[in-house]
């Protein structure tokens, strides 16, 4: 915890986000400098090394749950950044980003899951190859939303038209990655496929339901009581998601979504509650995710492939995302602006990623490949905003 903190820190010093330095703090104290492994990071694995004794098997499932419900909430407050207005107001341009980093990244996993299979070591013992591709392919589409929000309101450009866009084809793009990552945690077929759209059609009908009623005048509740109601829905639907989808990420960040507007409520809760998600909660499921990264298990001889696909996952997806807000009309600044906040995937890639391989889809190596791909393009979204040449004043006029 400390060590990631204090990497947080620093990399506010340097001027990449603090998630960012908690992601590479977090590898700091896992298996790729201190070696060994933790109990249970695979099927049947056991314990070892200087990991092994630092984080016992009991302290390993505390962390692990506590981690969960910090991913739970951290998820809940990032649905509360969301506002559905422009959502509604640019729904085509919205769903035309989303789709295309979805497209882009589906074309990319098919190509990159041939190659990963060609080889030993990538895919999970006993998972299908349509599974394999769906993983990769959620995991590198998923947004970094709460990640590309900070940096946006850090200079300035948050509630602007450009903000607001990028806000919500993040959420779109992120929540029809974790339903691609549900399909594949349940087989990847189409049987799959059918069983999840029916679990996230009923979902749909509920929050249509609910949301307008959490916000009627019967349900003004005191801001406690309010809070602790909520934060009891987010975590029903964290852990109902588990169960029926196969991931916690899903049920609360629609939960957020639906209370966006919930009043004082989801004031009182980011006031007194997102700093400690943020600042302790957070670190530990990144924690977590660390001690199933060794990044020597990619090896010298995979280190340049592997540093060359990451490399082209960034410009695939800001390509994407610039050439569709070209076709929807932005210009070529704002236009860069969008693909270089949309290329980030950050902590989402590698809370997608932990959860496609403790369904062991993936393995241990494809585990820290996604990782180091999700802490790259959160390092480099930010020199891609500033390289746009996008300031506050240039943006378009802001979002209502």
């Amino acid at each position: 915890m400390i060590v990631v903190r204090c990497a947080g820190a620093l990399a506010v010093r340097v001027g990449e986000p603090r998630i960012a330095g908690q992601m590479a703090g977090a590898i700091l104290i896992g298996p790729t400098l201190l070696g060994g492994q933790i109990e249970g990071v695979v099927e049947g694995a056991e314990s070892g090394g200087l990991v092994g004794d630092l984080f016992p098997p009991a302290a390993v499932e505390v962390l692990t749950q506590t981690g969960a419900v910090g991913m739970i909430l951290y998820m809940l407050l990032v649905g509360m950044t969301i506002d559905p207005t422009p959502m509604r107001r640019r729904l085509g341009t919205i769903l035309v980003l989303a789709l295309s980093v979805i497209a882009s990244m589906g074309l990319l996993a098919v190509a990159t899951a041939g190659w990963l299979q060609a080889d030993d070591g990538w895919r999970g013992p006993g998972a299908a190859g349509a599974a394999f591709t769906l993983a990769l392919a959620a995991a590198l589409a998923a947004q970094g939303v709460p990640i590309a929000a900070r940096i946006l309101e850090e200079r300035g450009l948050l509630h602007t038209e450009i903000g607001a866009v990028v806000i919500a084809a993040g959420a779109c793009a992120t929540t029809l990655a974790l339903v691609t990552s549900g399909i594949a945690i349940r087989g990847g077929d189409r049987a799959a496929a059918a069983e999840l759209a029916v679990i996230v059609a009923a979902a749909a009908v509920l929050v249509t339901i609910a949301a307008p009623l959490a916000r009627s005048r019967w349900m003004r509740l005191t801001p406690l009581v309010a809070v602790a109601v909520l934060l009891a829905i987010a975590l029903a639907a964290g852990f109902g998601g588990k169960a029926l989808l196969g991931t916690v990420l899903v049920g609360p960040l629609v939960a957020g979504i639906a209370v966006r507007n919930g009043g004082h409520a989801a004031v009182f809760l980011e006031r007194h509650l997102g700093a400690v998600v943020r600042g302790v909660l957070l670190p530990v499921f990144l924690a977590v995710a660390a001690l199933h990264v060794n990044l020597r298990e990619l090896g010298l001889s995979a280190l340049a492939p592997v540093l060359a696909l990451i490399a082209t996952v960034v410009v695939v997806k800001w390509a994407a995302a610039y050439l569709s807000a070209r076709a929807a009309g932005f210009g070529g600044r704002d236009a860069r602006a969008i693909g270089g906040l949309l290329q980030c995937g950050g902590v989402m890639t590698i809370a997608v990623s932990l959860d496609v391989l403790q369904a062991g889809i993936i393995t241990t190596r494809t585990h820290a490949l996604l990782t180091l791909a999700g802490l790259v393009t959160t390092l480099v979204a930010g020199p891609l905003l500033a390289s746009s040449g996008l300031s506050r004043r240039a943006a378009q006029a802001p979002a209502t």
